[in-house]
């Protein structure tokens, strides 16, 4: 759909030479355009895998130098997204003959993930860091962090469900004892889920397992055309593969419009992992990772505690516990950015393998900055802006550049000065990143002509 717009084309050519004027009006055109088709398309689910689509290949452009990428991005999650996202399937009435019966399993398995992420973001009595504190984040929450992120997995849950369920052995096994033993006799259908809870998490977790199989089998498909040279097209996929894709794609949108981080690596594996979760396990490792944080003698130490846990969990289980013993807690507790790094980057030899073994601790860590500058870069194109507040701005991405690896986290820092490179105001700071080794001692300078520029922008005395 939005790659054949005339406007995305036009928006293609641009360079680092193109007049902002002209950068201004295609982005503008290419918004007109999406909203147009978002308006007059028939088949939303396509629609939300293309603009997903063009969102992920705009946030790719890690080192090209393009004037609108960080301002067409902006737009379409702000502008057009919320169209798409209310723009869903044709309403239909819907008679199957067990649909009270699937709205509490539904219930049921929304509700398991969501008290699981309650537990993980410190809102029960059992989490040692219970309202104890808890840290501020200066850019969007990662999505366990995230209140609304539950009932995004809500949608995708519902969908599968619906999709995927509605076959004999779960009619027979689930929904026919449901509806006759609980629903048609008035009884607490609670008691059914916890009578049948083996049975029934074996059934969603083989249904979780089914979207991994189906999420890995897409990741091979798009590996082999890249290195073909080809395009990995819808067509390539089988109807199951499009489905998890399409749940993918619209829980990406429900990110975007309540305005929370889903990294690429948040799929079915974080999804089975937060319906599985060990809650005794879990609430016994955060303990002992805050207690060694607290009373450990050394930092050294403390990582060397961690390191034990680590070799008792699975991988992204381990990354949702120190993640979670990072942002609850007492300021004396909380895991620190820098052993958060250290458990990140860890025995990995590259940041491929780190990548691999701590994938949601290193999309948080490297996402932030980047995110920080695209506040940045919106704060200092408004007519007016709040000196201020872009001086608080700078002051967090140097911090968040400060505590990252600069060998492992690279790619990340390389994509904040391409971001900032095409405006004049943030000069100083891309000279910072990449001349100057992002040293701390040369960024109050580089601020400060941050600040007179755009002083003199705004004639701000």
């Amino acid at each position: 759909m939005a790659a054949s717009l005339p406007s995305l084309q036009r928006f293609a050519r641009l360079n680092s030479n193109s007049d902002k004027t002209e950068v201004r009006e295609v982005v503008a055109a290419v918004i007109d355009d999406l909203r147009t088709t978002v308006k007059n398309t028939i088949d939303p689910a396509a629609a939300r895998r293309s603009i997903a689509d063009l969102l992920d290949f705009l946030n790719s452009l890690k080192s090209t130098v393009h004037p609108g990428r960080v301002e067409l991005a902006q737009s379409i999650s702000q502008k057009i997204i919320p169209e798409l996202y209310q723009k869903d399937e044709p309403t239909e009435y819907d008679d199957y003959e067990y649909l009270r019966a699937e709205y509490l399993l539904v219930n049921h398995i929304s509700t398991k993930i969501a008290d699981n992420l309650s537990i993980i973001r410190g809102e029960i009595s059992a989490h040692p860091g219970y309202r104890k504190g808890r840290r501020e984040f200066p850019v969007h929450p990662l999505c366990i962090y995230a209140n609304l992120y539950a009932s995004g997995i809500r949608d995708l849950i519902i969908k599968l469900v619906t999709q995927r369920f509605r076959n004999k052995k779960i009619q027979t096994t689930i929904y026919e004892p449901l509806t006759r033993d609980v629903i048609g006799v008035g009884k607490n259908h609670e008691s059914f889920f916890e009578d049948n809870v083996i049975y029934i998490d074996e059934q969603v977790t083989k249904l979780l397992d089914w979207g991994i199989a189906a999420e890995q089998s897409m990741a091979e498909k798009k590996s082999e055309s890249s290195n073909s040279g080809t395009n990995s097209a819808a067509h390539d996929f089988t109807p199951e593969e499009l489905l998890v894709q399409e749940v993918r794609d619209k829980l990406k949108v429900h990110s975007e419009i309540n305005e929370y981080f889903l990294p690429q690596t948040a799929g079915f594996v974080l999804i089975k992992q937060l319906y599985t979760l060990n809650k005794g396990r879990f609430l016994h490792s955060v303990k002992e990772i805050q207690n060694a944080t607290k009373y450990g003698n050394d930092h050294s130490q403390t990582v060397l505690q961690i390191d034990q846990i680590v070799n008792e969990t699975e991988d992204l289980e381990f990354d949702i516990i120190a993640l979670s013993a990072h942002a609850v807690g007492d300021e004396q507790s909380m895991l620190s950015y820098k052993a958060l790094q250290d458990i990140c980057i860890g025995s990995a030899r590259s940041r491929d393998a780190m990548l691999e073994a701590r994938p949601l601790i290193a999309a948080e860590l490297g996402r932030q900055p980047i995110h920080m500058a695209k506040q940045i870069i919106a704060e200092t194109q408004k007519t007016v802006g709040d000196i201020q507040r872009i001086e608080e701005m700078l002051e967090n991405f140097r911090e968040m550049i400060r505590r990252l690896n600069q060998k492992r986290f690279e790619p990340e820092i390389k994509t904040c000065a391409s971001m900032m490179l095409p405006y004049k105001s943030l000069q100083p700071i891309v000279k910072w990143l990449q001349t100057e080794g992002a040293e701390e001692g040369t960024f109050f300078l580089r601020m400060q002509q941050v600040q007179i520029t755009l002083k003199k922008k705004w004639n701000i005395v």
